[in-house]
This record gives C-alpha cells, structure tokens and sequence, in this order.
C-alpha cells in the first residue's frame, strides 16, 4: 500500500528552503562551541579542567530547561503555532548571547579570576537561547507535514543547509582562534586582537544562526495541528517527561545512534587545535603551519560529497543502513590519527585520513534528524500521542548532555596529562607541552573514535523502522484518527508492530 499524499500535507520548495535556514543554528551551534570554547577559555587564561566543568555545568543547566521547553512548546496554543513564536524570538535572542559570549572583556581589564564567572553566566545565557529556539525547531521535524515523504524531503533539504552551517562552524571557529593565538595570523587572516575575533566571531554567527531562525519563524507552517486539551504543569508529569520518550524502543537506539556520533565528532573537534598545534607543532604542509583546519576541512568536505549515496542508500535500502555503511572508514581513519607521528609520518597523511573519516561522518551527520519523525510516528501508533516537544527536548538534551560530556573528558584527560594552558596574557604565546600531554591527546582521540563509533554502528542494527513499516504504521494511525475499524488481521499486524518497535505500551 503507498502512502495517501493529499495536497496539503505537500511542502512548497521556498518554505522548505525557508525551513533549511533555520537548520543553520541546529547544524553549526553545537559544533562551533565544541570547537573553539575549549581553546578560547584556556587561552584566555581558565584552567583546562576548569573550562571542561564550565562546559558541563551548562549542559546540567539545559538537563532542566531542555524538557521546560519541550513541556511549554507541546502546550502552547495560538494562530501561530506551538513552535513558530519560540523560533523567531529564539533567533533574536541567540544573536543578542553570542555578542555576550565573546565580549573581549580580558582585553578590558578584568582578570583571568574575574573571567570565570564571567564566562560561566554567558554560556548559560547562551544555552538558555539555544534552547529556547533548538526544541521548537526540532519539533517542526514532525510538524511540518504528516506525509512522512515530505517530512522526507524537506529534511533532506535541512541537511544541506544543516552541513553548510556544520562545515562553516567547525572551520571559521578554528581559523579565528589561529589567527587568535598566532602573532603571524594564518592563511589568508591576520592576526585578530580580541576584540576583533569577538567581532567576527559574533557577526558571522549572529548573522548565520539567528538570522535562519528568524527567517525559519516567519515562512514556515506547522501542518499537524494540537488538538489535545493543554496540560497544567505538574511535577510528577514533568519528571515522567525525561522517561517517556525512552520507552519506544526505536527512539532509545535512534538516541544511541545519534548520541555517540556526535560526542565523538565534539570531541574530535575540540582536540583538533590541540593535535595540530601541539603534537603536528612546528610542521608545515603546503608552506603553512600545521592546522586544526587541515583536519576539520578535509573531513567535512567528505561528509558533504557522501550525503548524496547516502541519501540514494536511504531510499534503497534503510535509513539505518545508510546511516552505518561509512562508519568503518570513520573508525579506522580515527585509529591512524592516533598513531601517525609526526617524526615518521608525511604531513599530508593528515588531511588524506581526515578525509577517509569525512566519507564515513556524511551518514552518521546526515540521517539522525531524518529518522526522528519516524520515532514521533511509532509513539504515535502506540500511545495515539504526539509529543514531538517532549521528544526533541529530550533529543536535543542528549546531543548537549553527551558534546559536553565528550569535551568535558578531553580537558580533564589531557589536563590529568599535564597540558600546560596559557596564563602569560598574551593569546600568541605557544607553550611547549610535555610527551605525557602530547600521548593523552593522540590516545584520546583515536580511543573516542573507535569506541563511541562501534558504539553507534551497534545501535544502528537494532533500529528496526523501515519504509515498508513507516507506511502501515501511516494507514494505522490514519484509521486511528477516522474511527476506522480494523479487521482482525490489521489487529495482529498492528499490535506486531507496536510490540517490535515500541515495545510494551504503559496503562
């Protein structure tokens, strides 16, 4: 049986573009924080344990606010919708934090001391204004269209702008903080005084995030409409939110997938700058000095030329199919990482491997947020519920907790190590690190990589959702909300699929 399209569950191509933009924050915040706040705190002066607990008190604080907000989206009411107002005023207030984060206030007067709580409140701010905007825009996954085909395509064109945002944030991050901390500058950059790297920084990102959120929350419609009664806040309700979603089966291993993969790329991305400039330091390749950028580059440019096999392998065979078919290239890429060495290894190997990982990121980038309508639609079969708030607040909490986590371990590992931070005051000086310093970064990195990714490609052979099985739940909750009744056959299949993908459904 196909899927009953009816025209207007169909998606015009400027509001899915429009859509897209809103995806530039939900692609490149996370993986801009991951890559230069680590860098920028301890240049600035924090102790790497310190700026690893910073990071993490933060990702604590959206362990309370990330469910806040999926409870007061699913329970929102009004003609624009439960998650059009928070995306809009999310942007602008996600453009107003980043000016915050960056503020050169070092550069002002106030000491490595006063810093601290300095940047601990910002990243706060920052992460309450991500949530305020990430948890409705997730939602809108679902929202957008009950055609599970048109969910389809309209988050294949959020992954594009998604990677754009992603391949930006992970590499202009990086070549600021060089240009930060060289007294040369890097590549086509001079070199940035802080307040001019806080001016980039907060210009380029405010413009790209806040301004797709904006755009994102004026043009595009929520096509699958609330009809339940709003809940009264409860406690006892609010708590059982953090479990629920966790009952479906198929969105725990979905999580696992997705969790995995991006803490291991998080941390990838925050020892980036450390394994270029510290254990490739004073290497060249292409008459430049060794580059976080020559791994991060190379690596997303991969990610970006797989995802159309990925999306050709989606449609052929399954999304979780398509998800895992890189990742070994992804694990053994991380492995040589961590065992190259700059006395016996070509520099050139370093970009030529980070584009072997590249090939294997594109899927495991590419189809979590295509995969989570689905989880959406298998709670729906079950329960006859909608939550998609509650269910992208507990995703998007899972992707910060788990970044924070993987970062979190690269400063306290390396900082058990003995790295030694820059507390001279002056961002171009280069401190000389110890062999144990140097041995926990390469070790690290090849170890997250290898693990986190089995890891996920485990995860990936017991999601069990597939297109033949997204159709019949479609036409079981269709007949669901008609009032059909179903024979007994269409019975026992329902009930097969509710115990094979969900699991055991709670009175």
């Amino acid at each position: 049986m196909e899927e009953k399209e009816y025209s207007a569950e169909r998606i015009p191509r400027k509001e899915k573009i429009c859509y897209g933009l809103g995806g530039l924050m939900d692609g490149g915040a996370v993986a801009m924080m991951s890559c230069v706040m680590l860098k920028y705190m301890t240049t600035m002066g924090v102790a790497m344990a310190l700026a690893s607990t910073i990071m993490m008190i933060a990702k604590i604080w959206d362990a309370i606010t990330d469910p806040i907000m999926g409870f007061i989206s699913d329970n929102t009411r009004g003609k624009w919708g439960r998650r059009k107002p928070y995306i809009f005023f999310g942007g602008i207030s996600t453009i107003i934090a980043i000016f915050l984060v960056f503020l050169p206030v070092r550069s002002w007067g106030v000491s490595a001391q006063g810093f601290v709580p300095y940047i601990l409140i910002m990243y706060l701010l920052w992460n309450t204004c991500s949530t305020l905007s990430q948890v409705p825009y997730t939602s809108m996954a679902s929202d957008i269209s009950p055609s599970f085909k048109e969910r389809n395509n309209a988050n294949t064109v959020k992954l594009v702008f998604v990677a754009l945002s992603s391949g930006i944030a992970y590499v202009l991050p990086l070549l600021f903080v060089e240009s930060l901390v060289s007294d040369k500058g890097y590549l086509f950059m001079p070199n940035l005084s802080p307040t001019e790297f806080w001016l980039a920084m907060a210009i380029t990102f405010g413009t790209l995030f806040g301004g797709g959120l904006i755009i994102c929350g004026i043009f595009v419609k929520e096509r699958i409409k609330e009809t339940a009664p709003k809940e009264k806040f409860n406690l006892k309700r609010f708590i059982d939110n953090y479990a629920e979603p966790y009952r479906n089966k198929s969105y725990r291993w979905h999580i696992l997938m997705y969790a995995s993969a991006f803490m291991c790329m998080d941390m990838i991305s925050a020892l980036a700058v450390y394994y270029a400039t510290d254990v490739w330091h004073g290497y060249k390749l292409l008459g430049m000095d060794m580059s976080s950028l020559f791994i991060i580059a190379p690596l997303m440019v991969a990610a970006v030329i797989a995802f159309p096999l990925v999306r050709i392998m989606m449609d052929k065979k399954s999304k979780a199919f398509a998800f895992r078919m890189g990742l070994p290239f992804y694990i053994i890429g991380g492995i040589l990482l961590a065992v190259m060495d700059p006395s016996w290894t070509p520099a050139i190997m370093v970009p030529i491997v980070a584009f072997i990982m590249g090939l294997g990121f594109g899927g495991a980038q590419m189809m979590p947020w295509i995969i989570f309508p689905d989880t959406v639609d298998v709670e729906e079969l079950a329960t006859g519920k909608h939550p998609t708030g509650t269910y992208s607040g507990m995703m998007t909490l899972a992707r910060k907790i788990a970044g924070a986590l993987g970062v979190g371990l690269v400063g306290w590992i390396i900082g058990l190590a003995g790295y030694m931070e820059n507390t001279t005051g002056d961002a171009t000086a280069y401190i000389v690190q110890s062999d144990s310093a140097l041995l926990a970064i390469k070790l690290t990195l090849g170890i997250c990589i290898a693990v986190f990714m089995t890891i996920s490609l485990l995860a990936s052979f017991r999601y069990k959702v597939t297109t033949k099985k997204l159709i019949r739940i479609r036409y079981f909750i269709d007949s669901q909300k008609q009032l059909k009744d179903l024979d007994e056959q269409e019975m026992q299949e329902k009930s097969a699929l509710i115990e094979e993908l969900y699991g055991k459904v709670k009175k």
